[in-house]
């Protein structure tokens, strides 16, 4: 059985360790037990590939604090494939993508984008705080996926909404990868 380092990157409250607790264990955390992740939070997953075999993810939540960045250059090495969080009611979140988290991946982890794009998915979590009109969170998903090659998911790792078909996504992901 295949083991696959996966990380999962974005800045602090943007949902990662809410989305990685929602998919390992199909609930979403208590709010009163929530903590910031320091440093970062491991957990695992088996996915079954289409192949009949199965893969299990080495899930790295990192926590999105900068202070802890000499920690994580070293621990994201050696990682296959990842997630790309930020908070749909937040778009800042993004541009932290942009300006830090991205460029850590391509330096540290050997990644080169767009290149190695299919290789990490852009997740916009949050989506359940959002009324009405997505469209400029929607343009703005569009050029971070054109700029960096990256596929997209939209989720609300509160309430479920779009885990399925991130889920989806990434067990496709994973099928090129493994």
């Amino acid at each position: 059985m295949a083991i696959i380092k996966t990380i999962v990157l974005g800045d602090s409250e943007v949902g990662k360790t809410s989305f990685v607790t929602r998919w390992t264990k199909g609930t979403f955390p208590d709010p009163s037990l929530l903590k910031t992740t320091v440093g970062a939070s491991f957990d695992t997953k088996t996915i079954s590939l289409s192949n009949g075999s199965k893969a299990v993810l080495s899930l790295w939540d990192f926590g999105g604090q900068r202070r802890f960045i000499d920690i994580l250059k070293d621990m994201i090495r050696g990682s296959k494939i990842g997630l790309f969080f930020f908070d749909v009611s937040y778009l800042a979140s993004m541009d932290s993508l942009y300006n830090y988290w991205v460029p850590l991946v391509e330096e540290h982890a050997g990644f080169e984008f767009p290149q190695d794009g299919d290789r990490f998915i852009l997740v916009a979590n949050k989506i359940d705080l959002i009324a009405g009109d997505f469209s400029l969170i929607q343009s703005e998903i569009d050029a971070f996926c054109e700029r960096f090659g990256t596929d997209y998911a939209m989720i609300s790792a509160k309430t479920g909404v779009g885990i399925e078909q991130l889920d989806y996504k990434f067990k496709n992901m994973l099928e090129k990868y493994a």
